[in-house]
């Protein structure tokens, strides 16, 4: 039998494929495009809608916006605080991220910073060359700022930025990539610098603000915090003082979010959604413009004729900064409220440079941020008579119709040391009661007064006259809704000692004196009020004893048209409204004492031997007046000048008008402030109150700050020099010195 190869037994590979194997290969093929497949299906139609989302979100962007603010406006519809459109020259950082500049970090490349210099040069260059001087590393400064995100814009010039410009950067965009001319709302000012301290400003917000629960509970961007809050980015802008900062979630306008479609590399290729924007609502204040401006300007004039030449002053009289306040005291409604010397808001609008803070706060320029009115202290003399007035009458050591003979001069039993007090000039004023002490200011009957309360304080207690003061509202704030106030101080035996427990350093350990209670009796010392607290006390005291919390605002509206002059409120639509609020009830003993009193303090402007006698002589017979004068002792230093009072005030009506108004380093009360306070009620008796103009509206169009012109009031030239002002943050309330003598009135 022939041998058979084994070879032969096995087919050719190269010709013919196994059957087998190709059925595998076969399988494999069907099911990798299977799988393929089936992927291609799962992502087409099965995760479409997901990947269409992720793919919006890839290439949109959202910036947010702020919508305008309110108005504020004064009682009779007159816009204090309006609006205007700016152009504002700025960078967009996520567009010149993407243009090739860098995020601003530690981590740009050499490269993004070369360029990024250039860029910043050319822009520097362009801003200066149009009457804009700016720094590179201003704008540098700016762009690296960790206050703005990846995705913001930041200012670097709105001042002075016109059309002209906006489109020159609009037409060589390729050459300034990321830089931006937009136009933005601003607060414009129609009456110039009027009312500064109560209107306030606005300022970029700062991450401490956004941690504040007013602020906290509108949202921010990331977390907006339901329909109608008006959410926070770092970069808006918030009320930093007066009235803006009170009222800032009426005042603040509905913002929107601008939907901005991108490409893969962040540039802008269309806009999708515009933000839906809404101005925040009106705030209509109590204060009269027109009284404002009176206001201020005789308290201005007052304060600049109170220099080295006024006869009545010793040392000589150096007055350079001062405070007035006009109530309604049937409402406790805030008429004006003037501090001097002032600032121009207007040049806040573009953020506050340390040199202009530093200028605005500073000593050597008088402080002109400080509201004088209400954050500052003074020790008010003579007018806290009438204080201890009420402790004598409660007390029983004032009997109104008992004789006292001042012979100029008091002296304090079983006493070491400086045992003398005396009137001003040591003038003997003979016999007086209650009425003509008042009147004729005798400083030695209220030095008894207090000397008697103390030497019998098992009886009276160590605090009848500081009870007093605090029915009045000494010693605490008024409540007004401001921010900032202060609440002054009234010194007690338990204060001496805390003061002392937490400034060893600083303070005698000393107990309470005879002569401490005598100081307080005639408002020195350890006394210390704000114009606003005295203004409010006579007030309290002009209508019976209702002793209101000063009211700054009247109510909120929303405007049925911004074109539609606000003339009543026929063109608004209210939201709230503000009503008085009753703080306290100050009763005398009887009513005959209150009337004693009322007409001693009549007697002081309307009586000639009254100490304001000379500064109201001339007061309409129809109209009277009346109030009490206060000369205030600081050590080495002219004194402080001191009016508080009222009219027209009969006794049986209730007065229109409380005023007050304090000049330190202005002499006596009569020389220095009753003159002021004298002026503005004449004007309101005869009713010559003049009339302030706004700027015209027109303005407003060009983007220039708008001034104030004035068709009655001519401006005032002072020797002292005046910037402008803001409002002082915190506190300001100072102690004066222990055992400081007191003055006469």
């Amino acid at each position: 039998m022939p041998s058979i190869k084994a070879s032969s037994m096995v087919p050719d590979r190269a010709e013919n494929g196994s059957p087998l194997r190709l059925a595998v290969i076969g399988v494999v093929c069907v099911a990798l495009f299977a799988s393929l497949f089936v992927r291609l299906y799962y992502l087409q139609v099965i995760d479409h809608k997901e990947f269409e989302v992720q793919s919006k979100r890839v290439h949109l962007r959202t910036k947010h916006e702020e919508g305008p603010r309110g108005r504020i406006l004064d009682r009779n519809g007159n816009v204090l605080v309006d609006n205007k459109i700016s152009v504002v020259v700025g960078i967009d950082k996520e567009i010149a991220r993407g243009a090739g500049l860098g995020d601003g970090d530690a981590n740009d490349s050499d490269k993004e910073l070369v360029k990024r210099k250039k860029v910043f040069q050319r822009l520097a260059g362009v801003l200066t060359a149009q009457g804009l001087p700016t720094k590179v590393t201003t704008i540098e400064t700016l762009y690296t700022d960790v206050r703005y995100g990846p995705n913001d814009f930041i200012p670097i010039q709105d001042e002075g930025v016109g059309e002209p410009l906006k489109a020159y950067l609009a037409e060589h965009h390729t050459e300034f990539p990321g830089v931006v001319a937009k136009s933005r709302t601003v607060r414009v000012y129609p009456y110039g610098n009027l009312a500064a301290h109560l209107l306030g400003y606005v300022g970029q917000i700062t991450e401490k603000e956004l941690q504040l629960d007013d602020v906290k509970s509108q949202g921010t961007t990331a977390k907006p915090a339901g329909k109608d809050a008006k959410p926070y980015a770092l970069d808006d802008q918030i009320g930093k003082s007066g009235v803006e900062r009170t009222y800032e979630k009426y005042l603040r306008g509905k913002p929107g979010d601008t939907v901005i479609q991108v490409d893969a590399r962040g540039k802008s290729i269309g806009i999708v959604e515009e933000p839906k924007l809404a101005q925040g609502d009106d705030v209509w204040l109590s204060i009269d413009i027109n009284l404002q401006a009176l206001t201020e300007q005789r308290l201005r004039d007052q304060i600049a004729s109170r220099n080295p030449g006024a006869k009545d002053c010793n040392p000589a009289c150096n007055a350079k900064d001062g405070a007035a306040v006009l109530l309604d005291p049937v409402n406790g409604e805030v008429l004006a409220m003037a501090s001097y010397p002032t600032f121009d808001p207007s040049e806040l609008v573009n953020g506050i440079s340390t040199d202009l803070w530093e200028r605005l706060n500073s000593k050597e320029t008088g402080k002109p941020m400080l509201n004088r009115a209400m954050n500052e202290t003074y020790a008010p003399g003579s007018t806290f008579k009438l204080v201890t007035t009420l402790a004598g009458l409660r007390t029983g050591v004032i009997k109104p119709f008992d004789v006292y003979q001042d012979k100029g001069k008091y002296k304090i039993e079983d006493c070491t040391g400086n045992c003398t007090r005396q009137n001003a000039g040591a003038v003997a004023l003979g016999a007086v009661n209650l009425q003509s002490a008042l009147t004729q200011s005798s400083d030695t009957y209220y030095y008894r007064v207090g000397d008697v309360m103390w030497r019998n304080k098992s009886t009276f207690g160590e605090t009848p006259i500081q009870d007093a003061a605090k029915d009045f509202g000494f010693g605490q704030k008024t409540g007004i809704a401001l921010p900032s106030e202060s609440a002054g101080s009234i010194g007690t035996p338990e204060w001496l000692k805390q003061v002392y427990d937490k400034n060893p350093k600083l303070w005698d350990h000393r107990q309470w004196t005879v002569g401490d209670n005598l100081n307080t009796a005639l408002g020195q010392g350890m006394v210390a009020v704000t114009p606003l607290q005295l203004a409010n006390a006579y007030a309290t005291f002009a209508n019976g004893g209702t002793r209101y919390v000063p009211q700054i605002a009247l109510r909120v509206t929303r405007p049925k048209s911004l074109a539609q002059p606000i003339v009543d409120l026929n063109n608004v639509k209210p939201v709230k409204t503000f009503e008085p609020q009753v703080a306290e009830r100050v009763e005398f003993p009887t009513p005959e004492d209150y009337a004693i009193v009322y007409q001693g303090l009549a007697g002081v402007t309307g009586s000639p031997g009254g100490t304001a006698y000379g500064a109201f002589k001339d007061t309409p017979t129809a109209w009277p007046m009346a109030g009490k004068t206060g000369t205030a002792q600081v050590k080495n230093k002219a004194d402080t000048s001191l009016f508080a009072g009222w009219g027209p005030g009969d006794g049986i009506s209730l007065p229109k008008y409380a005023m007050v108004s304090i000049i330190p380093e202005g002499g006596f009360g009569a020389g220095g402030s009753a003159p002021v306070v004298f002026s503005v009620l004449q004007a309101l008796s005869r009713g010559t109150v003049p009339p302030v103009t706004p700027a015209p509206r027109e303005a407003e169009a060009s983007g220039t700050p708008v001034a104030v012109t004035t068709t009655t009031i001519a401006p005032i030239e002072i020797a002292t020099t005046e910037p402008p002002v803001t409002a002082a943050p915190g506190d300001t309330t100072t102690t004066p010195p222990v055992g400081t003598p007191g003055g006469g009135g």
